[in-house]
C-alpha cells in the first residue's frame, strides 16, 4: 500500500523551514523508508499551482507538474509539500488534485497547519512587501497593496480565510479521516516547532535537524513598499529604495481593535472549525487573546515618518525623487483633510510636513548673462 503525505500549507505556517529541512535531510528520510519529492531547490512544490489575477478575481489552476512529480516516486511512503494547494476552494479543483494523487497512491493523508487569521494575514502581507513589483508574488495577487496591516476585505479574502469551508471540501473529496489539521502555535506544536510536529504525524521514529527560515519584514519596508506599489512606482526605482528601507527594523503592529475586527469576520467559520477540525477552549479554534497588540497601531505612514525618510529617498538615485515625495505627501495631506485628527497629532504632522518641504526647498538665484561679468558695475549715479 502506497501512502502520500500531502502537505498543503497554509502559507506563513513555517512551510519554508519545513521544506528546507526535509530537502536537506533526504538521505536520513530515505533510510527510514520515506521519500521526499519537490519541484524547487528548497523543497517547495507550489509550482504545481498557477495563481493568476483576472480583474477583481484571483484564480488558481493545477498544472501538469504535480502528476509529473508523483510519477517519479518509487517508495511506499512519499512526502510532497506545496502550500499553494491551500488556495483551492472549489470542489472541481480539489477533485483534480485527488485524481492526480490517486493514479499513484492508495492512500493520501492531507496535512494542514492553520494560523489565526489576523496573524497569518499580517505575515502573508509582509511577504508581498519583499518584492518590487505588483501581481508577481502570490501575496501581491491575493492581498494587494492597500494601506494598513490587513488586506481590503473582498470575496477573494473571504474564500481564502474561511478555513472551515475549505477543509470541509478537502475532507469530502479525499474522504473522512484523510485530514490532519494542526494549529501553528509554539504551545501546540510537538517540540515547539513544525519540523518535529510534522515528523510525529508521520508516525514518529524519524529525527532530522530543525531549520528556521527568517522571512521578516520591518515596518518601514512594509509601509513604503506597499505604498510605492500602489502608486505604480517603477520596479527599478523600488529596488534602489530597498536598501534604505532595510535600515529600519521596527515591528509593524496594527491596533488591537483593528486586528480583532479582522479575526471576528470569520467567527462563524471558526466556530464550525472548532467543532470538527481544531478544538480550542475559546470555541473559536484559536486563542482569542489580543493583548499583544497595542491600543494605537503603527501600520500607516505618517508625515512625521516621511520627514525622516524623504532625505534618504532623495539620495537613492531614483528618477524624479521630488515627484515621488509630492505623491507620498499629497496622499497623507488628503488623509489629514478627511480625518479629524487630535490637535497634538495635527501639530506633529504639520511640523513633519514643514521638514519634508524644506528638504527640497530651493530658490533660484538671479541669472546674469555672461557678458555682464565683463563690464564694470557702477557704484554711484544713474
Amino acid at each position: 500500500m502506497r501512502t502520500l503525505y500531502l502537505h498543503i500549507g497554509f502559507h506563513k505556517t513555517g512551510s519554508s523551514s519545513l521544506q528546507l529541512a526535509l530537502k536537506e535531510q533526504v538521505q536520513v528520510l530515505g533510510t527510514a523508508g520515506i521519500e521526499f519529492l519537490s519541484l524547487g531547490k528548497k523543497g517547495n512544490s507550489s509550482g504545481c499551482v498557477e495563481v493568476c489575477r483576472q480583474n477583481d478575481e484571483v484564480v488558481f489552476r493545477l498544472n501538469k507538474r504535480l502528476a509529473a512529480l508523483l510519477a517519479t516516486s518509487s517508495s511506499d511512503r512519499v512526502i510532497v509539500s506545496a502550500e499553494h494547494l491551500c488556495f483551492f476552494h472549489q470542489r472541481e479543483d480539489i477533485e483534480e488534485v485527488q485524481r492526480t494523487c490517486a493514479k499513484y497512491f492508495d492512500d493520501v493523508q492531507v496535512i494542514v497547519y492553520l494560523r489565526r487569521q489576523d496573524l497569518q494575514a499580517i505575515s502573508f502581507k509582509k511577504q508581498g512587501a519583499r518584492g518590487a513589483a505588483s501581481n508577481r508574488s502570490s501575496s501581491s495577487k491575493l492581498l494587494g497593496h492597500d494601506k494598513g496591516a490587513f488586506p481590503a476585505f473582498d470575496k477573494n479574502i473571504e474564500a481564502y480565510y474561511d478555513y472551515f469551508a475549505k477543509l470541509k471540501l478537502w475532507e469530502a473529496v479525499f474522504g473522512t479521516g484523510s485530514l490532519m489539521v494542526r494549529s501553528f502555535t509554539r504551545a501546540t506544536l510537538h517540540g515547539g516547532d513544525i519540523i518535529s510536529d510534522f515528523l510525529l504525524l508521520l508516525g514518529g521514529g524519524v529525527k532530522i535537524s530543525s531549520r528556521f527560515v527568517n522571512e521578516g519584514v520591518g515596518r518601514k519596508e512594509f509601509l513604503l513598499t506597499h505604498d510605492l506599489l500602489k502608486l505604480g512606482v517603477a520596479e527599478s526605482d523600488i529596488n534602489k529604495l530597498k536598501p534604505m528601507m532595510l535600515r529600519e527594523t521596527a515591528e509593524l503592529q496594527p491596533s488591537r481593535n483593528v486586528a480583532k475586527q479582522f479575526f471576528m469576520r470569520f467567527e462563524e467559520s471558526n466556530r464550525h472549525l472548532n467543532d470538527i477540525f481544531l478544538k480550542h477552549d475559546s470555541g473559536l479554534a484559536f486563542d482569542d487573546d489580543f493583548e499583544k497588540y497595542p491600543d494605537q497601531g503603527n501600520d500607516r505612514i505618517t508625515i512625521d515618518d516621511l520627514s525622516k525618510w524623504i532625505p534618504q529617498i532623495l539620495k537613492t538615485g531614483i528618477q524624479k525623487p521630488e515627484g515621488l515625495q509630492n505623491a507620498l505627501l499629497a496622499d497623507r495631506v488628503q488623509q489629514m483633510v478627511d480625518r479629524k485628527l487630535p490637535v497634538d497629532v495635527l501639530d506633529r504632522e504639520l511640523e513633519g510636513l514643514a521638514k519634508c518641504l524644506s528638504a527640497t526647498a530651493y530658490i533660484a538665484k538671479e541669472q546674469q548673462p555672461w557678458y555682464r561679468a565683463l563690464k564694470k558695475k557702477k557704484t554711484s549715479g544713474r
